[in-house]
C-alpha cells in the first residue's frame, strides 16, 4: 500500500507538465508519457518506494492518454459538450465503485491519514508540501454514499475501467521488475 500512497505525487500539482513528463503533441497524437525518461533521471533511487509508486502512476497515465483519451475520448468531448461532465460524473461514482470493489478503503484511508507522509525524497516536479497539499482531496473522494454504487456509469463501463487498473499494474510489475533484476 506504501506504493500506493506515493503514486498520486504526479497529481499533486497543476498544470501536470512537468510531473507527467509529457512529450509530443495532443493535436498530431503524438503525445505520451515519457516513464523511462523519470526512472533515467531518479535512477540513483530507483528502488525507493516513493519513486517506485511515481514511476507506476506514470505508466497508468500513459496507457489511460493512449488507451482512452487520445484514441476515443478527446474526440467525444470536442463533439458534445455534455460528455466532459458525464465523465467527471463517472470519475466520482468510480471512486465509491472501485473502493468496493477491490475492498482496501480502510486500508487507504489509513495510509493517507498520517499527519505528513513521509517523503525521502524530494524531487524536481513534486516536492513533499505538493504532496501533503492533496491528500486531503483525495480522501474527500473516498467519502460516497451507498447509491453511487450501483448507478449507472455514462462514458465507461465498469469492466472497461477494472480492465484498465488490472492492465496497469501488471504493467507497472513488469517494469518495476525489469528494472531490478
Amino acid at each position: 500500500m506504501k506504493v500506493a500512497a506515493d503514486s498520486i505525487a504526479p497529481d499533486a500539482i497543476s498544470p501536470k507538465d512537468l510531473s507527467h513528463f509529457y512529450k509530443g503533441e495532443i493535436e498530431d497524437y503524438s503525445r505520451y508519457i515519457d516513464y523511462k525518461e523519470f526512472l533515467h533521471k531518479y535512477n540513483s533511487q530507483a528502488e525507493c518506494h516513493y519513486i517506485l509508486g511515481y514511476y507506476t502512476h506514470l505508466i497508468s497515465d500513459n496507457i489511460w492518454l493512449k488507451g482512452f483519451y487520445l484514441s476515443w475520448l478527446r474526440n467525444r468531448m470536442e463533439a458534445d459538450d455534455e460528455i466532459l461532465a458525464l465523465y467527471h460524473h463517472d470519475f466520482n461514482l468510480l471512486n465509491g465503485k472501485l473502493l468496493e470493489y477491490y475492498g482496501f478503503k480502510n486500508e487507504l484511508r489509513k495510509v493517507l491519514n498520517t499527519d505528513n507522509i513521509p517523503i525521502t525524497i524530494e524531487l524536481q516536479e513534486v516536492n513533499s508540501r505538493d504532496l501533503n497539499e492533496i491528500i486531503p482531496y483525495v480522501l474527500d473522494d473516498m467519502e460516497y454514499s451507498e447509491e453511487v454504487i450501483n448507478e449507472k456509469l455514462n462514458v465507461f463501463t465498469f469492466n472497461q475501467i477494472v480492465g484498465y487498473i488490472e492492465t496497469s499494474v501488471q504493467l507497472g510489475v513488469l517494469m518495476i521488475k525489469n528494472k531490478i533484476s
